[in-house]
């Protein structure tokens, strides 16, 4: 069934085309008057009249037309790539965003990420480089993979994975795994990992759950972190302190570098407005998004505060223990009171142990409090905590109702006549 697709989206498109040349006022006029515009040339040569029109235009006009242009591509390749990260499935994240492949141990040629390839698989906005995407990599012969340097530093957490950093699709999906689980769920999960009772765990028990997990898609002796973990032969346990202990360097190393990757020109700070993009990160509607946007910047546009690394590492781990703040807002949600600045940093600073800055504070107020009264609702807070969550989707099929349903609502969206009757004064019911 799959490979009818294209022709369906084909003549979707071509259907399209030819009810708005025909059913719009100036395309009936031009019908009847036999002075019409093909449908199909419509279709398949649509930017001919606009490279005639651009070759009669003057040189300042085609240069604001090029940049609008690219402006308008770059923002349509981030919207598709912010999708991409939040509905597609994660064999399919790894395939777009990994940059490299090389010859593994056994001599088949793998996909490999490198940390920042990593680090713009999970956060929105960071757009792939060109003429990498899906399936497209840098790929090196056993020479060129010999030469291959990583561009980190030789104290990142990565290195300790693999000696040049490079990440398999088992590490990226554990990975994205272990930074959505918050600290308390690691206590509980390591219990329930704990098979036999002995308070640590082995490679067998963890790669068992990880397993269940992923339903098969990655495997623990697939992956880098198992030295890094189990040690060379794999024969060692884990206990909750050296796992929690190992969580940590690694939200703080990848925070860090998300930090690094927003900083402008020589600064040591970000601004509230970049700040406020990745905290709205991808489940926001472009409208609130444009309108919390709009409030960040009236508000602290002018200033040059900034906002610090420690601020940004203490905000993320203020979201990474989000089920347990929500757990102690409903007891002031139960008793009417409202959540102010001072609620919340005291809430934070008892149940994650962070102290949340007054600028700070006031940066999260402006983001999330959309009526302007200084007051944060609860279901601000749980989209904030479906935002931070990484849950690991499952293969879904398109269904023929569901290509139809869409197919219908993009050709709504589509065709201008609907609109023209809409808006007509003159148009009556047939009843």
């Amino acid at each position: 069934m799959t490979r009818f697709w294209p022709m369906i989206f084909l003549w979707a498109r071509s259907s399209t085309g030819i009810f708005s040349t025909v059913l719009s006022e100036n395309g009936w006029e031009n019908w009847k008057s036999r002075e019409r515009i093909r449908p199909w040339s419509l279709v398949l040569h649509a930017s001919s009249d606009i490279e005639i029109r651009k070759s009669k235009a003057p040189f300042k006009k085609q240069v604001l037309e090029s940049r609008h242009r690219a402006s308008f591509r770059d923002y349509a390749i981030r919207q598709y790539e912010n999708r991409l990260r939040l509905y597609s499935h994660p064999s399919k994240i790894f395939r777009y965003f990994a940059t490299i492949k090389m010859k593994n141990k056994s001599g088949k040629y793998e996909s490999y990420m490198t940390p920042s390839d990593f680090l713009r698989s999970i956060q929105p906005g960071a757009r792939q480089p060109e003429n990498l995407g899906l399936d497209r990599f840098h790929s090196l012969d056993g020479k060129a993979a010999s030469k291959w340097q990583p561009s980190d530093s030789g104290d990142s957490i990565f290195l300790k994975f693999e000696k040049r950093g490079l990440l398999t699709y088992s590490d990226y999906l554990l990975l994205t795994i272990l930074l959505s689980i918050p600290e308390r769920n690691v206590r509980i999960g390591f219990k329930l990992f704990d098979l036999n009772g002995d308070g640590n765990v082995s490679i067998d028990e963890l790669e068992h759950v990880l397993v269940a997990i992923t339903q098969g898609e990655a495997s623990m002796l697939n992956s880098h972190l198992k030295n890094h973990l189990f040690g060379s032969q794999n024969s060692r346990t884990l206990s909750i302190c050296e796992f929690l202990e190992f969580l940590h360097e690694l939200h703080t190393e990848v925070h860090r570098l998300q930090f690094k990757s927003l900083l402008k020109e020589s600064r040591s700070v970000i601004s509230e407005v970049d700040f406020a993009k990745v905290v709205l990160g991808l489940r926001n509607s472009r409208s609130k998004r444009r309108e919390a946007l709009k409030r960040v910047k009236t508000k602290f546009g002018h200033l040059n505060e900034g906002i610090t690394e420690k601020e940004f590492l203490d905000f993320f781990r203020f979201v990474q223990d989000i089920n347990a703040m929500d757990n102690a807002l409903a007891f002031y949600y139960f008793t009417g009171a409202d959540i102010s600045r001072n609620t919340l940093r005291n809430i934070s600073r008892v149940v994650s142990g962070v102290k949340l800055s007054d600028h700070l504070t006031d940066v999260i107020f402006s983001i999330f409090d959309h009526d302007c009264d200084n007051i944060i609702q609860r279901k601000d807070f749980n989209r904030m905590r479906r935002q931070w969550m990484y849950p690991v989707p499952q293969r879904k099929n398109l269904r023929l109702s569901s290509a139809f349903c869409i197919l219908c609502k993009c050709t709504w969206k589509t065709l201008p006549w609907w609109k023209s009757i809409r808006q007509s004064p003159e148009f009556t019911h047939f009843w």
